[in-house]
């Protein structure tokens, strides 16, 4: 066996430090983790579920951490800056995003992204569902599901639809609707819910699908009428509304879960924590209660379900997108 000189066994010696502190650097961060504030970038506008969701955890976050957690809402191009942030951000554990599914479309609707979702992000927890429901102005002639397709069959491409954007778990909701009820219904896209629905409640489209939460007031109040909702039962907001499938319309499975995702390569020692202080914070009754009042669902789960939500939504909308035709920007 060669001998070593002084020189080479001090070069090794340094080899073996650098090797053992970049194995060790992650669980002593860890252990320290946070440093600082951590934000939680929501790529909806307030008010929406994710928002929501959002807002509710932040401040039992900041308890549990010892540690500020605000919200960041960055929206614009269908979710595509907040995403992008949070994958070039550094892998430490500071910049989360807190997202609903249009997580699963975005890749789907646009060339040359840059990022994806099963690559460049490392799930942390699945947090809730929102379901949505089909809706039409009051003025639409019909009271369930079954005459809305009967009256979309007599008069094709006349009945419209709105949308807030082209891709939206909104547009594809209606889309596979079309598609499995054999109707043709034209799409009117919007920037945004509000605009949308406002001009579905001044009648200005005849129909959308929307989470219950941002319209049951609506329904409520005459302004707009439900026909069927998308879930596997009953909701508990409208325990009177039928789904759609038990009024014959079988496929149309779009609640929206949201989710918390981390940069790919943050630590898995961190990634672990957050996910266990999460699916804790999820299981809190009042935590539960609070967002059920916002109607949204407490839905918790590991990275391992949020990944195969995510596999599961991109499967099922790249059919969609394809079968309709969608432009793909």
């Amino acid at each position: 066996m060669k001998t070593m000189t002084p020189g080479s066994l001090a070069r090794l010696l340094r080899m073996l430090v650098l090797a053992c502190s970049a194995c060790l650097s992650p669980q002593v961060h860890a252990q320290d983790y946070p440093t600082h504030t951590v934000t939680l970038v929501v790529p909806t506008s307030p008010g929406t579920g994710a928002d929501i969701t959002a807002r509710i955890f932040a401040p039992r976050l900041q308890q549990v951490f010892d540690r500020a957690f605000v919200v960041d809402n960055r929206t614009g191009a269908s979710g595509n800056i907040a995403v992008a942030s949070v994958v070039r951000a550094a892998p430490d554990g500071h910049l989360l995003l807190l997202t609903p599914s249009t997580l699963a479309v975005t890749p789907l609707m646009t060339r040359n992204l840059g990022w994806d979702p099963l690559r460049d992000l490392q799930p942390v927890a699945l947090l809730s569902y929102i379901t949505y429901v089909l809706l039409v102005n009051p003025a639409v002639p019909v009271q369930d599901v079954r005459g809305l397709i009967a009256l979309a069959r007599q008069k094709p491409g006349v009945l419209n639809y709105g949308s807030p954007g082209t891709g939206t778990p909104h547009q594809l909701a209606m889309e596979l609707f079309k598609q499995v009820a054999g109707i043709d219904i034209t799409h009117v896209p919007y920037k945004g819910t509000a605009p949308a629905l406002t001009d579905l409640v001044g009648g200005r489209v005849d129909a959308a699908f929307f989470p219950v939460h941002n319209t049951v007031q609506y329904a409520r109040s005459g302004r707009l009428r439900m026909l069927g909702s998308v879930a596997a039962k009953r909701t508990p907001w409208t325990p009177e509304l039928p789904t759609l499938a038990e009024q014959g319309v079988l496929g149309v499975d779009v609640d929206a879960w949201i989710g918390v995702y981390a940069p790919v390569g943050t630590p898995a020692e961190i990634v672990s924590r957050l996910t266990r202080e999460f699916l804790a914070l999820i299981n809190q009754p009042e935590i539960r209660d609070n967002l059920f009042q916002q109607g949204i669902v407490a839905n918790p789960g590991g990275p391992e379900e949020l990944t195969r939500l995510l596999k599961a939504d991109m499967a099922r909308y790249r059919k969609v997108i394809e079968q309709a035709g969608i432009p793909i920007e």
